[in-house]
């Protein structure tokens, strides 16, 4: 069952809001910040209970006990006569409303982010060793898009992907391991649980070439404390002549620092490898499951659309009404999550 608790700002007390609660819906992606959307009946009869819900207090999602989301009040909308509306994000949605500025000079990829998180305040749970040295001065960025560049050079660098998410109040960066989930439902308690994919309820698929690049470049920036005497050499190219016949020219540059030159073969490599796909778009509603989260991947045969394989999960979108839970996702396959 699940349960949807109020935590006022200041500690003081606790409510369990779930006889007024409406319809709850929750989405996981591949960002730092997730969002929850509650509707909370209400009249203005004597009897009936007060809306104990504010701007700024904390709101908790339990399924069976177990904390699936916890994140502060951001919007209340009240419309008229109709159930008001909550909106709700996690604490990262701090890292992305601020704008600082930052000058690292050679700190490691990971290190540099676990100084931001600390400055902002976040709880941490695990940041994983990303050597990459980050030399660079970030102005008027927020925390979140400094923290999306430093991955991202990392992940160049080293050919490793990477996902955040918010637990139980603490900041998880993880690397997109080979996770491999399945869900099940349960009509009732005497009955045996179900695998959720036996019973699809819906599904589409969408090809395209649009994000598909066959020919990638290294460049390299010469004298990069002289501006005006700045210079770039191309020292990669990596090409897939078969997809360039077929699909005609389709060419991506990266930029990499000058220190970085001696792997710029197996970067180039790598994102050619990585670009040089046709885009994949998937969706699927299923029953709920709380395990389904963003990065995750999940087997799917579904014989309608010719869905097949290990996908994984780039957006999952959760509803709660009645206490019946449903989802949709969005899938892509691995190799194409950039």
């Amino acid at each position: 069952m699940f349960k949807l608790l109020l935590v006022k700002n200041d500690g003081s007390k606790t409510y369990d809001i779930t006889p007024l609660a409406g319809t709850i819906t929750w989405d996981s992606n591949l960002s730092l910040m997730s969002v929850l959307e509650y509707e909370l009946f209400w009249n203005d009869t004597a009897l009936f209970p007060i809306n104990p819900c504010e701007l700024g207090d904390v709101v908790i999602l339990l399924k069976d006990d177990e904390e699936v989301y916890r994140g502060i009040i951001v919007t209340e909308s009240r419309p008229g006569w109709e159930a008001n509306k909550y909106t709700v994000y996690d604490y990262a949605w701090y890292l992305g409303k601020s704008k600082s500025v930052y000058q690292f000079n050679n700190l490691s990829a990971s290190k540099a982010i676990e100084r931001i998180l600390k400055d902002f305040g976040m709880l941490i749970g695990s940041v994983p060793e990303m050597n990459t040295p980050i030399d660079e001065i970030y102005l008027e960025k927020s925390p979140a898009e400094i923290i999306d560049e430093i991955l991202k050079k990392h992940e160049r660098r080293s050919g490793k992907r990477y996902t955040a998410e918010m637990r139980k109040g603490k900041i998880y960066f993880e690397e997109m391991a080979d996770m491999v989930i399945t869900g099940t439902f349960q009509l009732a308690g005497n009955i045996a649980p179900v695998n959720i994919m036996a019973s699809p309820l819906a599904a589409s698929k969408t090809r395209t070439i649009e994000s598909l690049r066959n020919q990638v470049k290294i460049l390299v920036e010469h004298d990069k404390d002289d501006k005006a005497a700045a210079k770039y050499e191309v020292v990669a190219t990596a090409q897939d002549e078969e997809s360039v016949t077929k699909y005609g020219l389709l060419e991506d540059v990266y930029k990499i620092d000058a220190e970085d030159a001696a792997k710029a073969r197996e970067v180039a490599r790598i994102l050619l490898q990585r670009l040089n796909r046709i885009h994949e778009t998937n969706s699927i509603k299923l029953l709920g499951d709380v395990v389904f989260k963003a990065g995750r991947l999940l087997d799917v045969d579904e014989p309608i659309t010719g869905m097949s394989g290990r996908f994984m999960i780039v957006t999952a979108k959760h509803t709660v009404s009645n206490q019946i839970h449903m989802m949709d996702l969005e899938l892509a396959l691995p190799e194409e999550v950039n």
